[in-house]
């Protein structure tokens, strides 16, 4: 997570608003990203907001008015989504923040944030900003490299991005205690290893707990079990690399940890319904129509 973190931090920042419309996928409309655009010291004021969702995490210290707090501070790693047509007033007029951002509509959306549950129009705190840093990353390279983005990256991205949301905000309502840091070191492990050999054993070695006392904590704190915390990692790293037509299918197997590309296509397809090379066959097919 540091060395990720750190990543970012040197990233130059983007900020990108698609014009002259905003890119249209079925059932979700992306009109601009931004991450970790560096902003001086303001306060931005959309008395009426946006038409749109705006997903906003806050890397600096900076405020905002929401409904139920004015001029509410917000320490680093907060987050805000503002529905649209909702006041949007934030910033931080005592020196220069930066943000993370994406404007987003549709049912897709929509149906996205009522089954997750998350709040809107209330400042909340992210544990790990990585992968919502990492999920505009992607969102963005898949926008910007092609005349027709693929739906099926895009609206996979984001709506792992949600549930990752999602999870965060269970966690903290569910819990007055913080997670404790070995589960966290494992959780972190997941998400930034995908090609690592790993098995429930070697998972709770390094919680440094039994395996049934390590499931049921990991699975009460992060709402799924160890393995299939792992698999879901797995499987959206290997649909990202699935668009790079210079690897084949083997090699994508490998580099999300599997030496077996049998099991791997069996494990992909029970996930998004389809092959890899099935899957691939659809994006390719999407490219060539542009």
């Amino acid at each position: 997570m540091e060395h990720r973190e750190n990543y970012f931090q040197s990233t130059p920042g983007i900020r990108h608003f698609f014009q002259p419309h905003a890119v249209d996928l079925p059932g979700l409309s992306i009109r601009g990203i931004g991450v970790r655009e560096r902003m001086p010291a303001c306060r931005i004021e959309r008395p009426h907001g946006t038409p749109d969702y705006l997903f906003m995490l806050f890397h600096d210290a900076a405020e905002t008015d929401t409904r139920e707090k004015p001029l509410e501070p917000l320490r680093p790693d907060m987050m805000m989504i503002w529905p649209p047509c909702t006041a949007q007033y934030y910033g931080n007029e005592a020196g220069p923040f930066s943000h993370s951002w994406i404007h987003c509509e549709g049912e897709r959306v929509r149906t996205m944030l009522h089954e997750s549950r998350i709040p809107v129009a209330r400042a909340f705190h992210l544990a790990d900003t990585s992968r919502f840093q990492q999920c505009l990353l992607e969102m963005h390279g898949e926008l910007v490299s092609y005349t027709q983005p693929s739906a099926v990256i895009v609206g996979n991205l984001l709506e792992n991005c949600v549930h990752e949301i999602a999870r965060a905000v269970c966690r903290q309502a569910a819990a007055s205690v913080r997670v404790p840091e070995n589960l966290l070191a494992v959780r972190k492990l997941i998400g930034t290893a995908p090609a690592r050999s790993l098995t429930l054993q070697d998972l709770a070695a390094i919680a440094g707990m039994s395996v049934p006392h390590f499931s049921a904590r990991f699975r009460k704190t992060f709402g799924l079990s160890p393995i299939e915390c792992l698999i879901q990692h797995r499987m959206h790293h290997a649909m990202h690399l699935l668009t790079d037509r210079n690897l084949s299918v083997a090699q994508v197997a490998t580099q999300v940890g599997y030496d077996d590309v049998f099991h791997f296509s069996k494990m992909f397809k029970k996930h998004f319904g389809a092959s890899p090379r099935d899957m691939r066959n659809r994006i390719e097919t999407r490219h060539l129509r542009q």
